[in-house]
């Protein structure tokens, strides 16, 4: 479960995150102020939100189409959740940072995407996640045959 900064837009899940993301695309360093965004992976059916959500929609760092819906609190204006257009119905990726300390779990699989985008002065942690110059290959792909 997570929570905006001001409290107001609340969310849960049924189940534990299947990834988190480190994402240091230039749209997630722009909404967040900072050289990335974490985002947990979870199954679409089992996330609940609760209050006043906005909703918008950005193009991507290389140049495709907008390929995601993203919210934020309609009060706060905190960062809550990223739909990717290929994942509707399946999966959602939720801001790590809204969630409630500790609820994350250590068996979560880690990955660092979008490398190529991050900020020169910042160095990328050694937790041993994978490295992605972009998206994946099979999920890039998935992109190409959604649009």
């Amino acid at each position: 479960r997570g929570t905006c900064a001001c409290g107001t837009t609340t969310w849960t899940s049924t189940t534990a995150p299947t990834h988190l993301d480190y994402c240091y695309c230039t749209q997630c360093q722009r909404i967040s102020g900072s050289p990335f965004i974490a985002w947990l992976g979870l199954p679409h059916t089992s996330v609940s939100v609760q209050g006043s959500i906005k909703t918008f929609r950005l193009l991507v760092s290389s140049g495709m189409n907008s390929i995601a819906t993203r919210s934020c609190c309609a009060d706060c204006g905190s960062t809550l959740s990223m739909q990717y257009d290929c994942y509707k119905g399946e999966k959602v990726h939720i801001a790590a940072g809204t969630v409630v300390e500790g609820e994350i779990g250590d068996g979560v699989g880690r990955c660092h995407i979008w490398i190529g985008d991050k900020p020169g002065w910042y160095d990328v942690a050694g937790d041993g996640g994978e490295r992605w110059e972009g998206f994946d290959e099979g999920f890039a792909e998935r992109v190409r045959r959604y649009e």
